[in-house]
C-alpha cells in the first residue's frame, strides 16, 4: 500500500508542476470496460478464459502545453478479470435452453493515468485526440464468482481472494492508449472515447500455485461531459 501511494503522489506532483497558466481542462467520465488476461502459464487448449464487462468511471485533468500538446492525469475506478465457463443446451419442448457453470473472476482496481494527448484543433469545433502512456494500478479487493446460468445468472459461492498474500502483486504498471472526440456545448463539452490498456507487470506472482503469468488487459469506451478554464 505504501508503494501504490508513494507512486500515485509522485505521478500528481509531477502533474501540478506543470505550468499552470496555461488552459486547463476538467472531464468527468463513465463508461463500460471489457476486462480480459493474458496468461502465458495457461494452455488455452484446456481452458477457455473470456472477457468480463463492467461499469467503470472516473475524473481526468489535461493541462496544456501548447496548441496541439497536453499531459493528462487523473484518476479511475475499473474491474479487471476474467471467466471460465462451460455449459450445454438443454431442449425443452423444442426449445434449447442454454445451461451451465461459470467461474468468474473480479479484480477491483484504481488506476492513475500519465498520458501525453495530441489535440487536432480546428474541425468545426469538434476536437479529436489521441493519447498514450502508462498508468499505476492498485487493487482494492478482488473475489472469484462461481454462478449457475439458466437464462439468468445466479451466484452460487464468492470467495474473497487474499491480496495481501504474496500471491498477489497489488500494484501494476500498464499501458494505455486512446482515441476519443470532444463536442462543443455551451460553457463547456461533451466527449466520447475508445481506449486500451494492458499491464506489463503480472497480477499473480512467483508464489502463485502455477506459473500462470496472467497480466490484465482490456478494452474501455466512456462518455463524459468536460469544463475548460
Amino acid at each position: 500500500m505504501k508503494k501504490a501511494l508513494t507512486l500515485i503522489t509522485c505521478s500528481l506532483v509531477l502533474f501540478a508542476s506543470l505550468e499552470l497558466s496555461s488552459q486547463t481542462t476538467v472531464n468527468v467520465k463513465t463508461g463500460i470496460h471489457s476486462a480480459d488476461v493474458h496468461a502465458d502459464g495457461l494452455s488455452a487448449d484446456f481452458i477457455n478464459l473470456a472477457p468480463i464487462k463492467r461499469f467503470t468511471t472516473g475524473i481526468d485533468v489535461e493541462q496544456a502545453l501548447d496548441k496541439h500538446l497536453s499531459i493528462k492525469s487523473g484518476i479511475s475506478y475499473l474491474q479487471k478479470g476474467f471467466q471460465i465457463s462451460e455449459g450445454m443446451d438443454l431442449d425443452i419442448g423444442g426449445v434449447s435452453f442454454p445451461i451451465g457453470v461459470k467461474g468468474v473472476t473480479e479484480v477491483h482496481t484504481v488506476n492513475v493515468p500519465v498520458m501525453l494527448q495530441y489535440n487536432y484543433r480546428g474541425l468545426n469545433g469538434i476536437t479529436p485526440y489521441i493519447s498514450v502512456g502508462p498508468s499505476i494500478s492498485y487493487a482494492t479487493a478482488g473475489a472469484i464468482k462461481t454462478k449457475a446460468s439458466a437464462i439468468l445468472d445466479f451466484t452460487l459461492t464468492n470467495t474473497p481472494l487474499n491480496l495481501d498474500s504474496a500471491d498477489y502483486n497489488r500494484l501494476g504498471i500498464e499501458g494505455n492508449i486512446m482515441a476519443g472526440a470532444k463536442f462543443p456545448y455551451k460553457s463547456g463539452h461533451f466527449l466520447t472515447e475508445l481506449g486500451y490498456n494492458h499491464a506489463v507487470t503480472d497480477f499473480t506472482s512467483d508464489n502463485f500455485i502455477v506459473d500462470a503469468g496472467i497480466r490484465t488487459k482490456g478494452w474501455t469506451f466512456n462518455v463524459g461531459y468536460g469544463i475548460s478554464f
